[in-house]
This record gives structure tokens, sequence and C-alpha cells, in this order.
């Protein structure tokens, strides 16, 4: 991938979102798709809240969600320096 196109990303998902958001805009928020947060919400999986008919999401459950889901490392890996005088 280009630099370009990385720089490109990055500025993208610093886009200010709101406080509270639509399918879309949480979608975009987690860098997900629609269709995969639809089953989120289908399973229960992540916080939202109904306004009638429409499903949406506050910026800090989401957040606080994406936290409480982080798989800490159970290996780490080592740096041994070569010695270099042979």
């Amino acid at each position: 991938m280009s630099e370009k196109k990385v720089d490109e990303e990055c500025s993208e998902r610093q886009i200010n979102y709101p406080d509270i958001m639509c399918m879309s805009e949480a979608a975009a928020y987690m860098a997900i798709s629609k269709c995969f947060l639809y089953m989120l919400v289908r399973g229960g999986f992540v916080p939202y809240a109904k306004i009638g008919k429409r499903i949406v999401f506050r910026k800090q459950d989401l957040y606080d969600w994406i936290g409480s889901n982080v798989i800490e490392p159970v290996n780490f890996m080592t740096y041994e320096d070569e010695d270099d005088t042979d």
C-alpha cells in the first residue's frame, strides 16, 4: 500500500464523529461494515439504543465496548543483538 494512501486512510479516521451516531456513522467509526454492525446488534454484542425504529449508538459506549474487548498479548517478541564482529 502506498504511503499516500495510508496517510489518507489515517486522516479519514480522524473525523470528528457526533456523540450520537446512526448505523452508518457507527460502522465508519469502528471501521467495520454496516452488515457486520447489524450482526453485532442482532446478537446483542454491542451497546445501542432505539429511538422509534431507529438504532443509534453513543460514541462513548462504542469506545468503551471496543476497549473492553481488547485481547492482551500472551507472547512477547524479543530482540537479540547479533554480534557483528565475526
